[in-house]
């Protein structure tokens, strides 16, 4: 056989097999995207993979595995698949939340709320972000917004727990700050607890125990001479008993005007 028709049959055997080569590959990679659109992401990941470079397989088979640690909860694991993804599918979104979470779990909580509601709708996005906005807010001892930001969660994560937990302690508190006497910070934390056990009718209690003792105080003050301390303590508690009278007839006595649209009343 002559050297040049050995060449030309070597080559159309070449040919014939890198066209069936090519064939086998687009077959098994329509295999391949199939699994992927059943949601056998393992399957397809492990099919994708073994593809090597060819198409778009190496971009299938990282997606695939990002997704099988997302639907596992693992987004710290899945975050660096979805980061070598982000311009395919939902690569973005999930990149985003995977990172959000990692900011989160490493306690970055103010980061990872700011993270979480730039996302939008996305997935719960918007309850993680008020979880994680509740998280920045107890630790800054913020504890009216961690209130809210914890109702506002639902049923995030271990949300309720902290909520009902925190709700203890500052009703606690509350009770204890009312047994010293500290009426105001009493009712201060009684009203942000809302409806959480007897915390409204403390509340109440706070005022009116509150009041009296201011009012006591004033009238101790002016049994002392004090009339401008007892005019001061009267004149604030206006609209309480005879308060606003008392403060009146001080007035006269220290010679204080009371000016027209001075309301004691």
């Amino acid at each position: 056989m002559q050297p040049s028709k050995r060449i030309v049959l070597v080559l159309a055997a070449l040919l014939l097999c890198i066209s069936g080569c090519t064939q086998n590959k687009s077959s098994k990679f329509e295999a391949a995207v199939k699994l992927f659109a059943a949601g056998d992401y393992a399957q397809a990941a492990e099919a994708f993979e073994k593809l090597g470079d060819y198409a778009t397989a190496p971009t299938y088979a990282a997606y695939s595995h990002g997704l099988v640690l997302y639907d596992q909860g693992q987004y710290g694991a899945a975050e660096p698949y979805f980061a070598q993804t982000r311009d395919f599918m939902y690569g973005e979104e999930r990149y985003q939340y995977c990172h959000a979470f990692a900011l989160m779990e490493a306690g970055s909580f103010a980061e990872a709320a700011a993270c979480f509601e730039g996302m939008g709708e996305f997935e719960n996005a918007a309850r993680q972000a008020q979880y994680c906005a509740a998280r920045y807010a107890e630790d800054s001892r913020d504890y009216e917004n961690a209130l809210y930001a914890y109702e506002a969660a639902g049923q995030t994560q271990d949300a309720p727990d902290r909520l009902l937990n925190l709700q203890g302690q500052l009703y606690n508190r509350a009770i204890a700050m009312k047994a010293e006497g500290d009426y105001a910070n009493a009712i201060t934390l009684f009203t942000m607890l809302g409806d959480y056990l007897s915390a409204a009718e403390q509340a109440i209690q706070c005022k009116e125990v509150g009041l009296e003792k201011q009012y006591s105080d004033a009238e101790a003050l002016e049994a002392q001479g004090d009339l401008q301390g007892a005019f001061n303590l009267f004149l604030a508690l206006s609209g309480y008993r005879d308060a606003a009278d008392r403060a009146q007839a001080l007035s006269v006595q220290l010679g204080i005007e009371i000016k027209p649209g001075d309301d004691l009343y």
